[in-house]
This record gives structure tokens, C-alpha cells and sequence, in this order.
């Protein structure tokens, strides 16, 4: 589905009437910066742009990314103000600039002062580095594809279960690098998906992962796949099943659209995730406190850190399984 952005620039391209130079169209009158949708006529360059004071601003750090040019203007509507354009050179990769500049609208919504909104800027730029990176890349890895999967699988299940689609969206923070892959308030849920030859294991990347500490609830949600040829219940598939059940709402596809590239699943990738298909062994909730097996930041001494190590799910840990509608519950969904 297209987003908002791409509709407008799409509107600029059919535009015969637009002469040369470039053509501005606000984005949001909720966003306190004046930020445009923008497009660099005849050539038809697809761009965004803000409209900032005249002052010495170093943007010389957004110009380190790949496939973007950064561009100062005069602005000719106001001659106390510069236009600060940026421009996608190449144009296949136009979905995904449009899904990261409505992104970096979002993130930049309540900033008020030029300065600050360079440094927004500066700061955003350096993950959509990463970003482009990926979407060069011949897609994720066997490992992140199924850890996707299981964020998914987890995503479905919410919305299947409350039906409140937006607010199981906002509380799914694995894309944006969150210590936890779905957090609201004080309670958390740690995603953990394995294969089934090695079912009963679980890795934990850091030792805050488990760390109950700042947190009234914390909630270990484990799914055990097999991997098989096909496409019955693939990545692809589960992506084509929540933009499904999110319909035409095109607020709640933008946000999907936002979160699934951050978590680096590229539309144009689609074909290397085909035909591999995963069958759901089992699927576990586990309430994570004082008793659970686990290593927390309390427990290690001091200088050490980056702790990595396995959970192995035995009759012992059983006793801690707990039910979806006591998650929901304790998530206030």
C-alpha cells in the first residue's frame, strides 16, 4: 500500500502545470517545524524539505548517507529563511524513503527550535544509514528472519485477541531497539523464538533483557518453529496477514510500514523469504520474577557486562506458564 507521501509525490509528477524549481507541500499542520513534502521540477526529484532561520548549521554529517542528497536553498517566500532539501538519487529505492521520511516526520513532530531540529536530524540520519545498508543487503539473516517471526506471530495474536489494533502497534518497540520487544507502562514482553532442534533452549542477549527490576510485570513469550519448504506460513505471509486485518486505514499501514523497515523487512526482499515456511510447535507465555532462572544486572559484579547465556526449559520452568488473557490483562489491553 502506498503511503501518504508517495500519493503526493505521485500528485507532483502528474501535475503539467508545475513549472520548474521546487514545488512544497506541507506535511502536517501538528508538527511544530515547518516541514514540506517536496519535489525538484522538471526532473521530477523526489525530496522533502524544512524550512529553517538563516544561521550557521552544520549539515555536513547529513550528507554521509548513501542514495541522499542534502541541499541548501534561499527560500522565496521568505528572505530571512533557508530551505533545508533532501533529495533520494536513486529512485528504486522511493518506498522506502518515503516510509523513513514519514518516520522522520513523526520523530521530529514536537521539536520547535532550528537547532535542535538539525540535531533530531543528525540523529535520525545515522539510523537511516543503517537502514539503507540493510535494504542493500540480500535481506536478513536465517536468525532475525524467525525473531521476526515470532514478534509477528506474537503482534497477530494481540490484535486477534483485543482487537485494538493501533495500541498493539505502538506497544511492539522490538524495532526500535527496545530492550524489550512489546513494553506499555510497567509491563513487558520478551520474545523468544527457536527451532525445533534445539526447542528448549533460549538465548538471552544481555542481562537487562530479563531484569525485573524497573518493571511491575515481565512476561517471556516463547515460540518453538520448524522450518520447511513453502510459503503456507511464511515471513511474507504473516505481513500479508496484518495488513490484511488493518484494511485501509492508511494511519495504522504507514505505521506497520514504519516498523517492519526498521526491523529490516524490505518489500523488495519478499522473494529471498518465499519459500520458507514455518510450522508452530508450541507456543508458551512465562511470568518472569524473583524465582524464574534468569541473570539480572543486580547479580554480576561490578566491571562486567554484555552478559550472554541460555535458559533451558525444563519440567522446573513449567511451573511458571501463565495465559495470554492474564498478559492482556496485566497489559491493560
Amino acid at each position: 500500500m502506498t503511503t501518504r507521501i508517495e500519493n503526493i509525490w505521485n500528485d507532483f509528477e502528474l501535475n503539467d502545470a508545475l513549472k520548474s524549481g521546487v514545488v512544497l507541500k506541507r506535511f502536517s499542520p501538528d508538527i511544530m517545524s515547518d516541514c514540506f513534502i517536496a519535489m525538484r521540477m522538471p526532473e521530477k526529484v523526489k525530496s522533502i524539505a524544512f524550512r529553517l532561520s538563516k544561521g550557521e548549521f552544520d549539515i555536513s554529517v547529513l550528507n554521509d548517507l548513501k542514495d541522499i542528497t542534502i541541499e541548501t536553498l534561499p527560500d522565496e517566500t521568505n528572505s530571512d529563511k533557508i530551505l533545508l532539501l533532501i533529495s533520494l538519487s536513486d529512485n528504486s529505492l522511493s518506498s522506502i524513503f518515503a516510509v523513513l521520511c514519514e518516520d522522520l516526520f513523526n520523530y521530529i513532530s514536537n521539536v520547535r527550535e532550528d537547532i535542535e531540529l538539525v540535531k533530531s536530524l543528525q540523529n535520525r540520519f545515522l539510523k537511516w544509514k543503517e537502514l539503507f545498508e540493510l535494504a542493500e543487503s540480500p535481506g536478513l539473516s536465517p536468525e532475525k528472519q524467525i525473531g521476526l517471526f515470532g514478534e509477528l506471530s506474537l503482534l497477530k495474536e494481540l490484535i486477534e485477541e483485543t482487537g485494538k489494533i493501533e495500541e498493539c502497534l505502538t506497544i511492539w518497540v522490538g524495532p526500535d531497539t527496545g530492550i524489550r520487544d512489546f513494553e506499555k507502562n510497567n509491563t513487558a514482553i520478551e520474545v523468544k523464538t527457536t527451532q525445533s532442534h534445539n526447542h528448549q533452549r533460549i538465548r538471552v542477549s544481555s542481562e537487562r533483557q530479563l531484569d525485573t527490576s524497573l518493571l511491575e510485570n515481565l512476561f517471556l513469550f516463547h515460540l518453538s518453529l520448524e522450518r520447511r519448504n513453502g510459503n503456507e506460513n511464511s515471513l511474507n505471509k504473516i505481513v500479508s496477514v496484518l495488513f490484511s486485518v488493518i484494511g485501509d486505514n492508511m494511519l495504522l499501514n504507514n505505521m506497520l510500514n514504519r516498523k517492519l523497515i526498521r526491523a529490516g523487512y524490505f518489500i523488495h526482499h519478499e522473494s529471498y523469504y518465499e519459500n520458507i515456511s514455518y510450522v508452530i510447535r508450541g507456543k508458551d507465555f512465562y511470568t518472569v520474577n524473583e524465582n524464574f532462572p534468569r541473570i539480572e544486572e543486580k547479580d554480576l559484579m561490578k566491571g562486567v557486562g554484555d552478559v550472554k547465556y541460555s535458559i533451558v526449559l525444563t519440567a522446573e520452568t513449567e511451573t511458571f506458564k501463565t495465559s495470554i488473557s492474564n498478559v492482556i490483562e496485566k497489559l491493560s489491553l
